[in-house]
Protein backbone atom coordinates (compact mmCIF):
# COMPACT_ATOMS: atom_id res chain seq x y z
CA UNK A 1 0.00 0.00 0.00
CA UNK A 2 0.88 3.58 -0.54
CA UNK A 3 1.58 5.83 2.12
CA UNK A 4 -1.46 8.01 1.74
CA UNK A 5 -3.32 5.19 1.69
CA UNK A 6 -1.91 3.86 4.64
CA UNK A 7 -2.66 7.49 6.32
CA UNK A 8 -5.93 7.59 5.05
CA UNK A 9 -6.66 4.14 6.80
CA UNK A 10 -5.69 5.03 9.65
CA UNK A 11 -6.99 7.97 10.00
CA UNK A 12 -10.92 5.85 9.23
CA UNK A 13 -10.25 3.21 12.05
CA UNK A 14 -8.75 6.18 14.26
CA UNK A 15 -12.56 8.29 13.73
CA UNK A 16 -14.18 4.74 14.04
CA UNK A 17 -12.57 3.46 16.63
CA UNK A 18 -13.52 7.11 18.77
CA UNK A 19 -16.84 6.94 17.68
CA UNK A 20 -17.69 3.41 19.02
CA UNK A 21 -16.02 3.72 22.57
CA UNK A 22 -18.15 4.13 25.22
CA UNK A 23 -21.23 4.55 23.15
CA UNK A 24 -23.05 0.91 22.93
CA UNK A 25 -26.38 2.56 24.18
CA UNK A 26 -26.75 -0.04 26.24
CA UNK A 27 -28.71 1.54 29.83
CA UNK A 28 -28.56 4.95 28.12
CA UNK A 29 -31.80 7.55 27.98
CA UNK A 30 -31.27 9.83 25.74
CA UNK A 31 -33.66 12.23 27.04
CA UNK A 32 -31.42 12.10 30.72
CA UNK A 33 -31.88 14.95 32.31
CA UNK A 34 -28.53 15.27 34.32
CA UNK A 35 -26.80 15.89 31.14
CA UNK A 36 -24.46 12.99 31.18
CA UNK A 37 -23.06 13.77 27.27
CA UNK A 38 -22.40 17.32 28.80
CA UNK A 39 -19.00 18.40 28.44
CA UNK A 40 -17.57 18.03 31.95
CA UNK A 41 -17.17 20.72 34.40
CA UNK A 42 -14.29 21.64 36.21
CA UNK A 43 -14.16 22.13 40.43
CA UNK A 44 -13.34 25.69 40.18
CA UNK A 45 -16.09 26.58 37.34
CA UNK A 46 -18.70 24.28 39.46
CA UNK A 47 -17.68 26.52 42.55
CA UNK A 48 -17.93 30.04 40.79
CA UNK A 49 -21.32 28.49 39.06
CA UNK A 50 -23.05 27.66 42.28
CA UNK A 51 -21.92 30.77 44.30
CA UNK A 52 -23.52 32.68 41.45
CA UNK A 53 -26.62 30.52 41.53
CA UNK A 54 -27.05 30.29 45.14
CA UNK A 55 -26.75 34.28 45.61
CA UNK A 56 -23.32 33.72 47.40
CA UNK A 57 -22.92 30.55 49.34
CA UNK A 58 -19.33 29.77 49.20
CA UNK A 59 -18.42 26.00 48.15
CA UNK A 60 -15.35 24.86 49.61
CA UNK A 61 -12.84 21.94 49.22
CA UNK A 62 -13.57 19.96 52.02
CA UNK A 63 -10.97 16.75 51.82
CA UNK A 64 -7.05 15.83 51.12
CA UNK A 65 -7.56 16.42 47.04
CA UNK A 66 -7.98 13.08 45.25
CA UNK A 67 -6.27 12.04 41.98
CA UNK A 68 -9.62 10.87 40.85
CA UNK A 69 -12.17 14.03 42.72
CA UNK A 70 -12.44 17.15 44.04
CA UNK A 71 -14.86 17.53 47.02
CA UNK A 72 -16.61 20.53 47.76
CA UNK A 73 -19.05 21.15 50.27
CA UNK A 74 -19.99 24.22 53.25
CA UNK A 75 -16.75 23.30 54.83
CA UNK A 76 -15.96 22.25 58.10
CA UNK A 77 -17.61 24.81 60.40
CA UNK A 78 -20.70 25.77 57.74
CA UNK A 79 -23.30 28.44 59.54
CA UNK A 80 -26.27 27.39 61.02
CA UNK A 81 -28.29 29.27 58.11
CA UNK A 82 -26.33 27.22 55.60
CA UNK A 83 -27.20 23.83 57.42
CA UNK A 84 -30.75 24.26 57.66
CA UNK A 85 -30.70 25.43 54.17
CA UNK A 86 -28.87 22.53 52.81
CA UNK A 87 -27.93 19.99 55.06
CA UNK A 88 -24.88 17.98 55.08
CA UNK A 89 -23.53 17.48 51.55
CA UNK A 90 -20.44 16.39 49.38
CA UNK A 91 -20.28 17.32 45.79
CA UNK A 92 -17.97 15.32 43.63
CA UNK A 93 -16.10 16.77 40.80
CA UNK A 94 -14.92 13.80 38.94
CA UNK A 95 -11.18 14.73 36.81
CA UNK A 96 -10.88 14.24 33.53
CA UNK A 97 -10.19 10.18 32.70
CA UNK A 98 -11.23 8.77 35.78
CA UNK A 99 -15.12 7.62 34.09
CA UNK A 100 -14.44 4.99 36.85
CA UNK A 101 -14.76 7.29 39.75
CA UNK A 102 -18.56 7.96 39.05
CA UNK A 103 -19.54 4.75 38.86
CA UNK A 104 -17.72 3.76 42.28
CA UNK A 105 -19.37 6.79 43.72
CA UNK A 106 -22.86 5.36 42.39
CA UNK A 107 -22.30 2.11 43.96
CA UNK A 108 -22.38 -0.05 47.02
CA UNK A 109 -19.61 1.58 49.10
CA UNK A 110 -19.40 -2.28 50.76
CA UNK A 111 -20.22 -5.11 47.54
CA UNK A 112 -19.12 -2.32 44.57
CA UNK A 113 -22.37 -3.19 43.23
CA UNK A 114 -23.81 -0.31 41.58
CA UNK A 115 -27.24 1.33 43.73
CA UNK A 116 -30.47 1.16 41.88
CA UNK A 117 -31.41 4.80 40.13
CA UNK A 118 -34.89 5.57 41.15
CA UNK A 119 -37.39 7.48 38.98
CA UNK A 120 -35.86 11.09 40.02
CA UNK A 121 -32.70 9.92 39.15
CA UNK A 122 -31.29 9.13 43.14
CA UNK A 123 -29.14 6.24 44.06
CA UNK A 124 -29.80 5.47 47.52
CA UNK A 125 -27.57 4.18 49.72
CA UNK A 126 -27.56 3.71 53.62
CA UNK A 127 -24.53 5.20 55.60
CA UNK A 128 -24.72 2.89 58.81
CA UNK A 129 -22.17 5.40 60.87
CA UNK A 130 -24.92 7.71 60.27
CA UNK A 131 -27.88 6.28 60.42
CA UNK A 132 -29.71 7.30 57.01
CA UNK A 133 -29.62 7.28 53.83
CA UNK A 134 -27.51 9.16 51.35
CA UNK A 135 -28.81 10.42 48.29
CA UNK A 136 -26.74 10.71 45.37
CA UNK A 137 -27.15 12.38 42.44
CA UNK A 138 -25.15 12.55 39.10
CA UNK A 139 -25.15 15.94 36.80
CA UNK A 140 -23.49 15.83 34.12
CA UNK A 141 -20.75 13.34 32.76
CA UNK A 142 -18.50 14.07 35.86
CA UNK A 143 -20.47 15.42 39.22
CA UNK A 144 -22.17 13.85 41.86
CA UNK A 145 -24.27 14.54 45.13
CA UNK A 146 -23.75 13.23 48.05
CA UNK A 147 -26.61 14.33 50.34
CA UNK A 148 -27.65 12.83 53.71
CA UNK A 149 -31.00 12.92 54.63
CA UNK A 150 -30.75 12.09 57.78
CA UNK A 151 -33.41 9.36 58.16
CA UNK A 152 -33.33 5.96 58.40
CA UNK A 153 -35.54 5.59 55.30
CA UNK A 154 -34.98 6.65 51.92
CA UNK A 155 -36.44 10.54 50.99
CA UNK A 156 -35.85 13.98 50.42
CA UNK A 157 -36.97 17.57 51.09
CA UNK A 158 -36.86 21.43 50.29
CA UNK A 159 -32.54 21.04 51.13
CA UNK A 160 -32.27 18.75 48.59
CA UNK A 161 -34.69 20.22 46.05
CA UNK A 162 -32.62 23.15 46.98
CA UNK A 163 -29.19 21.30 46.28
CA UNK A 164 -30.64 19.43 43.41
CA UNK A 165 -31.92 23.02 41.39
CA UNK A 166 -28.32 25.05 42.00
CA UNK A 167 -26.27 21.90 40.96
CA UNK A 168 -28.84 21.62 37.45
CA UNK A 169 -28.33 25.04 37.05
CA UNK A 170 -24.65 25.38 38.02
CA UNK A 171 -23.97 22.11 35.78
CA UNK A 172 -26.10 23.65 32.78
CA UNK A 173 -23.80 24.05 29.79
Amino acid sequence: MRPTRIALLVVLLAALFAAGCGASGEGVDETTPTGEDAAPIGASQLVAQFRQASGGTQLRGTATPDAAWEQLGLGLDPTPRQQGRYGTFTVYVVEAGHDEAVDSLLSDKETAKPLAEDANGIYWDFDELANSYVAHKRYGPNVVLAWWNERPEPGTDARFERLDALLQEATAG
